[in-house]
């Protein structure tokens, strides 16, 4: 099953990874601005508790992350999971994919182009939050990071509480 932009089933999601666990974003060869997409991506969901991630290419991680890259969690341990992140060319109306199946996310390298950077931040973003188990939300409903080609919205907190009510409270996103 692809729990994904574009996927046979748009709300369909396989829980693949709890998001207070260590997860080595694998994102190796990118360009500076791809790069940047992905820490600002990472630094989005910081924003909002989710602090395990680092870039397993040993990349400068985004603010508050552990300074030990390669695949190491905060306090220097290595990841025990990691999931590839690459950009191919793609259709102007495709955004990024999340496979589960091969534990790999596609991002459209156009986005890197004439789009900002903060829009190419959301649709990494997004795909982690597919990553992490979220399914897509119909802006009628409520917005969210998750609504289906998102290029505004950044993590909300019902987009946090959605990752708490699947896997609890991460340590670093609990009430003080």
């Amino acid at each position: 099953m692809v729990a994904a932009c574009g996927g046979s089933d748009p709300s369909a999601s396989a829980v693949a990874h709890d998001p207070c666990a260590p997860l080595a974003i694998d994102a190796a060869s990118l360009t500076d601005a791809e790069q940047a997409g992905v820490i600002d991506a990472l630094a989005l969901w910081r924003g909002h508790g989710i602090t395990a991630m680092t870039l397993a290419d040993g990349a400068a991680p985004a603010a508050g992350a552990a300074s030990g890259g390669g695949g190491n969690d905060a306090t220097g341990a290595p990841a025990d999971a990691a999931i590839a992140l690459r950009f191919e060319d793609a259709a102007a109306t495709f955004h990024g994919v999340y496979d589960p199946d091969s534990a790999s996310v596609l991002i459209n390298r156009d986005l890197t182009g004439d789009a900002d950077r903060a829009q190419l931040a959301i649709v990494i973003a997004h795909e982690l939050g597919h990553v992490f188990g979220l399914v897509h939300i119909d802006p009628a409903v409520r917005l969210s990071l998750m609504n289906p080609g998102n290029l505004v919205t950044t993590p909300t907190d019902a987009d946090q509480q959605a990752l708490a009510d699947l896997w609890g409270a991460c340590p670093s996103a609990a009430a003080p």
